[in-house]
């Protein structure tokens, strides 16, 4: 039994050195905080009359409209549309109107803390992945005020069924969720070297600035959609961040907005 007792104290000291410095424990991980929301918003878009050169080489404008769930459910998208109108003039408010055509039904489900992407179908792909396309294939500037180009000039809506909605899509009732931009308020009239494609656009927040070449991200602190443009867009406590002049960023398209 003795010849035991020297390398059973060996390896119990061995034991002692190796538990006291070995952790086994989890490291600590932060997960960002996604941004939580009554229904589906506009989350994030892009404007552009020039256009963006891509890793390709392809020259594109990149347009597209990125929505975000941030519910904790999963939402039926076939109860929601996207609706297009463009202004010709800088003061004439008119109200919403979606003729056939200015309008794209959405369908299946979007689960929660999840964006849906709507892509123009000319965009480039290798720097902007859509979940769907919608919109015309010219690139002629006669076409910068159709569907899915977005010149500055274009409002966005978002619209959701209602049976005593204020507007028929394809017969069925809708009624406004939410916007980006509104021909229901003032433009203005860039000042600078003129464009073919359009030369009108909206303030955002406290800006002057050129609106038509720019990445806009819905701010963390919009918790639900707005109708009134004027309340989501309100000097000084606009809910929209915008890029610099063509230095547009796809770099979140898709992904969750987060705190």
């Amino acid at each position: 039994m003795k010849k035991y007792i020297f390398p059973l104290a060996i390896s119990l000291v061995l034991l002692a050195a190796c538990t006291s410095k070995i952790d086994f424990s989890a490291p600590s991980i932060t997960v960002p905080k996604v941004n939580p929301t009554t229904d589906l918003i506009i989350s994030e878009l892009a404007t552009a009359i020039n256009t963006y050169t891509g890793p390709t080489g392809a020259k594109d404008r990149n347009h597209y409209v990125e929505l975000w769930n941030g519910t904790a459910n999963t939402l039926d998208l076939s109860q929601y549309a996207i609706g297009y109108y463009a202004v010709t003039d800088t003061g004439t408010h008119s109200p919403w109107s979606f003729p056939a055509g200015n309008y794209f039904i959405l369908g299946g489900s979007l689960a929660a803390y999840k964006a849906y992407v709507i892509a123009s179908p000319i965009a480039d792909t290798s720097v902007l992945k859509g979940d769907t396309t919608w919109g015309t294939t010219s690139t002629a500037s006669s076409a910068a005020s159709s569907p899915l180009q977005l010149s500055g000039n274009s409002a966005i809506a978002l619209l959701k069924k209602d049976a005593a909605g204020t507007y028929s899509l394809g017969g069925v009732n809708y009624d406004l969720l939410d916007v980006f931009c509104s021909p229901l308020v003032s433009r203005l009239a860039y000042q600078g070297t003129q464009s073919s494609r359009n030369n009108i656009f909206w303030a955002i927040g406290d800006t002057t600035a050129d609106t038509r070449n720019r990445t806009f991200k819905r701010k963390p602190s919009a918790t639900g959609p707005e109708s009134d443009w004027n309340i989501s867009n309100a000097s000084g406590n606009s809910q929209w961040e915008v890029s610099g002049n063509k230095l547009w960023d796809y770099s979140n398209v898709g992904l969750p907005t987060v705190n």
